[in-house]
């Protein structure tokens, strides 16, 4: 029998992000091929492990995010596919995530709450923080709204303490119009930011609504109140890199020199549990919609419970959030199939039924218009089950 390929994997345990990564990886080898893993406990900002000089392996998948990390991979001579975004070019082939889609994402879910003002709350010191900032800017602007970005200093100054920090973002959010959906570039400078709120006596969700990124179990639950948070897809991320990294150990070139992948969703929690209209009775609806969308309503029951002229309610609603309260609802049920495709075994047809969708050929059908692929296939691409 032949010897199994020698696969080291320089990527960190510490984080959620980093555990999904290594998840992926773990699903690829289980259903294609079987590696012979070195797990080494990495940390991003770190160096190179001493005895990869060495390593008499035939692969490494490695968040790549210093130019030191870069050159004594390359030192190696072996095959190396980069996991990392904290570098605007690598020597390597990359897998990263798509920070358009997490920043239209984000810009979205403020929307869909009924935001007009959002801010942006990065950290300089972070490549992808900053392509984040832009982006977020980019896509609030085209849905109309005002954005603000929260001045941290500049990407080579040295960092400021946490303390210093939580000051600097509690001033920030003093001056900004309320109330307003923040958008912080991480779970841990949204976790910052709530901290900020606290400071100031500013309410979360109802004056300052804050969404990070990662989803982060431990940080979001921890979190008072707990935290909203876009899930990245790394679990994605991670089968992609193996399978890539495979092409290259046998001999072959990647298909793409860089692949970006696309989050999941956002998981809402307490921090962007808002409705920021201004006209009461369409604030009114939407909640009424997001507790009830599941259960089969129409519009008509949405009148029964807000009590306005169907002609009044339609162009009031269009109005503030920009598409119909039928497209809410089905925006609503799609979205919490999303969830439970990603994050359960449950059964398509049960999924279908729960979500209030008539019957489980119709949803597909649906889903695929509205989505782009089927139910299914968004299982296979964005499932979290570990």
């Amino acid at each position: 029998m032949p010897s199994l390929r020698k696969v080291a994997l320089l990527i960190e345990t510490s984080s959620r992000y980093g555990r999904d990564l290594l998840y992926g990886v773990r699903d690829w080898t289980h259903s294609q091929e079987s590696w012979a893993i070195r797990l080494a406990e990495h940390f991003p900002s770190g160096a190179a492990p001493a005895w990869i000089s060495h390593w008499q392996g035939d692969g490494i998948i490695a968040r790549v995010d210093t130019p030191q990390i870069s050159a004594a991979l390359k030192r190696t001579g072996l095959p190396v596919v980069d996991v990392s975004d904290e570098r605007r070019r690598s020597a390597f082939p990359r897998v990263g995530i798509d920070n358009g889609a997490v920043s239209a994402l984000a810009a979205t879910h403020l929307r869909q709450k009924g935001f007009r003002t959002v801010g942006y709350c990065g950290d300089p010191h972070f490549v992808w923080s900053q392509q984040r900032a832009l982006l977020f800017q980019r896509n609030a602007k085209s849905l109309g709204l005002r954005c603000y970005v929260f001045a941290a200093g500049k990407a080579g100054d040295a960092p400021a303490g946490p303390d210093a920090q939580i000051q600097a973002i509690s001033i920030w959010l003093r001056s900004l119009p309320k109330p307003v959906g923040v958008f912080a570039c991480y779970d841990r400078r949204a976790q910052q930011v709530l901290e900020a709120c606290d400071l100031q006596g500013l309410r979360v969700p109802d004056e300052v609504a804050v969404l990070g990124v990662d989803d982060d179990d431990l940080i979001c639950n921890l979190s008072h109140p707990p935290l909203s948070s876009i899930l990245p897809n790394a679990r994605s991320c991670g089968y992609i890199a193996a399978a890539m990294l495979s092409r290259l150990m046998s001999g072959g070139q990647a298909k793409e020199r860089v692949q970006l992948i696309g989050p999941i969703d956002v998981i809402e929690r307490q921090s962007t549990d808002a409705v920021a209209i201004s006209d009461p009775r369409i604030a009114d609806a939407l909640r009424f919609i997001r507790a009830h969308a599941c259960e089969g309503i129409r519009v008509e029951d949405v009148l029964k419970a807000v009590r306005m002229s169907r002609t009044l309610f339609d162009l009031t609603f269009k109005r503030l959030l920009g598409h119909s309260a039928r497209a809410e609802i089905l925006a609503t049920k799609l979205n919490q199939a999303k969830f439970r495709l990603a994050a359960s075994s449950m059964p398509v047809t049960l999924i279908a039924e729960s979500c209030g969708f008539e019957n489980a050929p119709y949803f597909s059908v649906l889903f695929r218009r509205e989505v782009g692929i089927t139910p299914k296939a968004y299982r296979v691409q964005h499932r979290t089950l570990r």
